[in-house]
């Protein structure tokens, strides 16, 4: 697929779930060419076929589970982009895996591994991969929920990963400096979510924002960082 965007190629990942599947939406409606990467393929099926019925350009889709990935994964990913597109303009960590709140020793290590690898340990290798075709101009988007940093108990290895990552925006914007891509922290704050009603099943979907103005608010912080507010 060649690129047909002048605002360039975005990566979500995340991408079926109720946030990625808006932010890729809201980047294409800005007129950006999209990948779409999760887990759940037919999910991204069905994002692609909502996509096409409301007159969008469908995002290419690329299943991947950041929870299984290595090294070598990632570093196919990157050749197939590169192949594709020729170049990456920005990069949305959306992925996130919650099963439920529980006290952190009361984990199950199998659980621990695969939160940490998808909200983690992946979207580290995932970047590193990446960065050879991200040029100075480009932007890495680490999506927070600073709620399990404000209030730690019980959020387990969910809470861990988004501390590690929030230190992990900060570590790489510190060694890449003015001349390599922007990385940046965006919280956008509680919404209605698969995961949220996992945390938090009282709460109805009515007294939260959606996931589309989350969404709005992502994009909102990217066009800020890029001066197109």
């Amino acid at each position: 697929m060649e690129n047909r965007s002048e605002k360039g190629v975005w990566l979500v990942t995340g991408a079926a779930g109720a946030l990625g599947s808006e932010v890729v939406r809201r980047l294409l409606d800005e007129g950006r060419d999209c990948i779409a990467l999760d887990r759940d393929e037919r999910g991204l099926n069905r994002l692609h076929d909502a996509l096409q019925t409301d007159g969008l350009t469908p995002p290419a889709l690329m299943p991947l589970d950041l929870a299984g990935a290595g090294p070598d994964d990632y570093a196919k990913l990157a050749d197939t982009i590169e192949s594709s597109f020729g170049r990456l303009d920005g990069l949305v960590h959306a992925a996130a895996l919650f099963v439920a709140l529980r006290p952190l020793l009361h984990q199950p290590a199998d659980e621990w591994f695969r939160i940490l690898q998808t909200a983690l340990t992946g979207p580290f290798l995932l970047t590193g991969a990446l960065m050879p075709l991200l040029g100075e101009q480009g932007r890495v988007v680490f999506v927070n929920d600073g709620r399990c940093i404000d209030k730690p108990a019980n959020w387990a290895a969910y809470g861990v990963a988004q501390a590690g990552r929030r230190q992990l925006v900060r570590q790489l914007a510190a060694e890449a400096g003015a001349n390599g891509p922007r990385f940046l922290e965006v919280d956008p704050g509680p919404f209605y979510s698969g995961l949220h009603a996992a945390a938090r099943p009282s709460v109805a979907p009515d007294e939260l924002p959606t996931a589309a103005q989350a969404a709005s608010a992502v994009l909102d912080a990217i066009n800020e960082s890029a001066g197109l507010d």
